[in-house]
């Protein structure tokens, strides 16, 4: 439960959203004393803990948050703070081309600290009212760069050295499992962003802002004035497409948002049955996209087996990203054969 000064208190957020001016923030901060409360009260404020894993919780949400104020005072949008995050982790990324085992450990700080920023700019957003669809691509871009950025270095890295177990260099050939890495990172990150997102719209009330559609992406596209820059249009249409692969891999998820939105009589109980059964694997799917693949990334190179890495990614993860489908499917077809059928 929120605490009741918080409750009080959130509405000076949702005006800011009108407000354009440079420094609508840090006025904000001044005019909301609530912001200075502990870092429980903030981070209750900020999002549901059902999709923080113990690391987040531990170090990443108490310095995120901290951090979170000061640029709020300095009056630092969240997309800033998204570039910023950009620029540190592929600062770090570059780093881990080094095989000198202190730029590998400098390198992965700036990563832990770009992922840090990472957190920083969606509290930013909500605590300001200022959560944007833009900024929810642009973070998913630089999410995307970061990670971009370190396989790229590490294909670099592992050109000269040797296959696993035999005395042949991979020389060109190790570009062949970083694509196909990559393409399972997507597929990975994509699914879990998806169910967190689905996750989050149920247990806050079906908050129209936690999932977006991609009929209602479609209708926005196409309503675009004529004068629209290109680049709003290219971000509209990949942010179409990506929402496009979330609906083509859960079809029932689909059968039941439709169901519920023709019929809105069980919606409290639907939203109950689905976030408990939801619970059992909210965090195992949010291993796909950083924390755990992170951990895994670090130790490869400590060990200067990177390698290790992209294994890990192709076989374990996408293997966790089918399970986690298959589950979430049959606990959206259970719930809706329960109460929408």
């Amino acid at each position: 439960m929120l605490k009741n000064d918080l409750s009080d208190n959130r509405m000076n957020f949702r005006n800011v959203k009108k407000q354009k001016q440079p420094g609508a923030a840090a006025e904000l901060w001044e005019k909301a004393p609530w912001l200075q409360k502990s870092a429980e009260e903030i981070k209750e404020a900020r999002k549901s803990q059902d999709t923080d894993d113990l690391f987040d919780v531990l170090v990443y949400d108490p310095i995120a948050i901290r951090l979170s104020h000061g640029f709020i005072r300095a009056g630092i949008p969240a997309n800033m703070v998204t570039i910023l995050s950009l620029f540190v982790g592929v600062g770090g990324s570059i780093c881990l081309y080094s095989r000198n085992i202190w730029v590998d450990l400098a390198g992965m700080v700036m990563i832990i600290f770009a992922a840090i920023l990472d957190c920083c700019d969606g509290q930013v957003a909500r605590l300001t009212g200022t959560s944007s669809q833009l900024g929810r691509v642009l973070d998913g871009a630089v999410d995307i760069v970061n990670f971009l950025a370190i396989y790229l270095v590490l294909g670099l890295r592992l050109m000269s050295d040797t296959i696993l177990f035999t005395d042949i260099q991979w020389g060109v050939f190790v570009w062949i499992p970083i694509v196909l890495a990559m393409t399972c990172h997507a597929d990975q990150a994509r699914m879990a962003d998806y169910y967190r997102g689905l996750h989050l719209f149920f247990l806050n009330g079906k908050d129209p802002s936690l999932l977006t559609t991609s009929k209602e992406l479609k209708a926005e596209l196409y309503s675009l004035p004529k004068g629209s820059s290109l680049f709003e249009r290219i971000y509209r249409i990949i942010y179409l497409i990506y929402t496009k692969d979330q609906e083509r891999q859960t079809p029932w998820a689909q059968r039941l948002l439709n169901g519920l939105e023709k019929n809105r009589t069980d919606s409290e109980k639907v939203s109950e049955a689905y976030v408990s059964r939801s619970l059992k694997y909210i965090k195992i799917s949010g291993g796909l996209t950083y924390n755990i693949r992170t951990y895994v990334l670090f130790i490869a190179i400590l060990f200067n087996v990177p390698a290790v890495y992209f294994v890990f990614v192709i076989i374990v993860l996408q293997l966790v990203k089918v399970w986690i489908v298959r589950m979430y499917e049959a606990i959206a077809k259970e719930v809706y054969e329960k109460y929408l059928a």
